[in-house]
């Protein structure tokens, strides 16, 4: 179940406790970003939380952004007294071996076997990272339980991304695809309608479910989607859906129940580019569902100026177990090939 609520009354009840009360978390994983809410989560623990271990993130190519590294040095500030090591994880938004490389290496240097529970602050990663490790945790960190923290803006900048490197499956979610079906390509949208129809371009779906998240995490952000992606939905082949973007379960729920009816009529190519708690129900269903491919859209340019401002609500939510028979079906503890593969697909 996800609990939301205003960072001042998270602090007004002494902020956020260990996942077990009275015992550490084993880990604690956070990513630094050029965002002034990096740091909120972080700052709203509780005074007496511990952990044995910290990770901090952050993507290299925003490390020489006077905020990115102000960020990373107050989170290091933070956590260095709550936490018995605290390291720094260098990866890469332009390079996904890097990017998954760095992420593995810091997972299996943990003694993964007594990993019991872990706290993630998702806020600030990108998504195509946090779709990564989320999948190193579950799929080497078997037992732990894995709580997951998000902060949501006040508001978002006039614009987020801009310009296009490229679309490429992400690492570990290859999917199936097989010549004889055309392809779905299902997008959780955002404010960036064009990466969306980059997406199209490149995938050339036969058909496109666009979705909307409603409920939103702040209920301005719904106008604003549904009037930024005019366009994408204005084209012939695109068909409308609502998805819930403030919580991870119940987002995965409708995605479950939507997909379930066309996993055996398409080639579908998921593209989550809404929160990161609907990013993450999207990562439930296509562990549950590995015919399905996840792909995303690397930006040539971020807004790192004026991206979001402001911290409003903390969301809080526990990922779900996995089921004993998805274990056994695991991607080889996610020691998947680090080379890029085609994003092209079967029409």
């Amino acid at each position: 179940m996800v609990a939301e609520a205003s960072l001042e009354s998270v602090a007004d009840k002494g902020g956020l406790s260990t996942i077990r009360k009275g015992i550490s978390d084993d880990l604690f994983f956070v990513c630094a970003s050029f965002e002034q809410r990096t740091t909120s989560a972080a700052k709203c623990l509780a005074e007496d939380y511990r952990a044995k271990k910290a990770f901090v993130y952050y993507n290299e190519e925003f490390i020489s952004n006077r905020e990115t590294a102000r960020n990373l040095q107050k989170l290091c500030t933070v956590l260095r007294p709550k936490c018995d090591v605290t390291d720094e994880v260098a990866g890469s938004l332009i390079d996904p071996k890097k990017q998954f490389m760095a992420l593995r290496k810091a997972i299996l240097s943990l003694d993964l076997d007594s990993v019991k529970a872990v706290t993630v602050d998702v806020t600030t990663f990108n998504r195509e990272a946090l779709l990564v490790l989320m999948a190193l945790l579950r799929n080497n960190c078997k037992s732990a339980r894995i709580r997951v923290l998000y902060v949501s803006p006040t508001k978002h900048g006039e614009w987020l991304s801009r310009g296009f490197r490229e679309v490429r499956n992400i690492i570990g979610f290859p999917g199936i695809q097989r010549g004889s079906r055309s392809t779905m390509l299902v997008v959780l949208s955002g404010f960036e309608p064009d990466r969306i129809r980059k997406l199209i371009e490149e995938h050339e779906p036969k058909t496109v479910l666009l979705g909307f998240g409603d409920p939103p995490t702040e209920r301005q952000f719904l106008d604003r989607n549904i009037e930024e992606q005019k366009t994408v939905l204005a084209r012939q082949n695109v068909e409308r859906f609502n998805f819930p973007a403030n919580g991870i379960e119940k987002c995965h729920r409708i995605l479950t129940e939507l997909l379930s009816k066309y996993l055996f009529e398409y080639n579908i190519i998921l593209a989550p580019m809404s929160t990161k708690l609907s990013t993450l129900g999207g990562y439930l269903t296509v562990e549950a569902m590995q015919e399905i491919q996840m792909t995303y859209c690397v930006p040539s340019q971020y807004n790192v100026k004026n991206y979001s401002k402001g911290e409003s609500h903390l969301f809080m939510e526990e990922m779900p177990m996995r089921p004993k028979d998805a274990l056994t079906k695991s991607r080889s503890d996610l020691d998947f090939p680090t080379r890029n593969t085609s994003c092209r697909s079967p029409k």
